[in-house]
């Protein structure tokens, strides 16, 4: 009897993220500071985040970012993916570096350029 090894079947090669977005850093230091300030430009934003940017959920999270004291720097972390998220829309996470603390911002951006979340955290998951 004669035995012939199997051959593995080679597993697909995941797609490998881009590298960090210059232009991506930039908007997530944008978002951030005008979050701390409560003035949001909703144009940023896809129709479906833009309409849970009420004035309360606005005032509240600016209230949380401000007491973080100024920004100091931005250290981009890297990209996450998004499982079940909508096509096009890549994962970019942030630690906010600040003069009383820092926190985690996690921005999805659309194919369009356009905010589709956004999340700051004391933690990441």
């Amino acid at each position: 009897m004669t035995l012939v090894a199997a051959r593995p079947t080679p597993s697909p090669s995941p797609t490998p993220l881009p590298p960090e977005n210059p232009a991506i850093t930039a908007l997530a230091r944008h978002e951030f500071v005008s979050w701390q300030a409560g003035v949001i430009d909703k144009d940023h934003y896809v129709p479906a985040a833009s309409d849970t940017l009420t004035d309360k959920a606005i005032q509240n999270m600016s209230t949380a970012l401000s007491g973080l004291g100024a920004l100091v720097s931005v250290d981009w972390l890297g990209h996450f993916n998004i499982i079940g998220g909508p096509p096009g829309v890549v994962g970019y996470t942030y630690r906010m570096n600040c003069t009383n603390d820092a926190i985690y911002e996690q921005l999805m951006i659309g194919s369009d350029g356009k905010i589709d979340s956004i999340n700051f955290l004391k933690k990441l998951p």
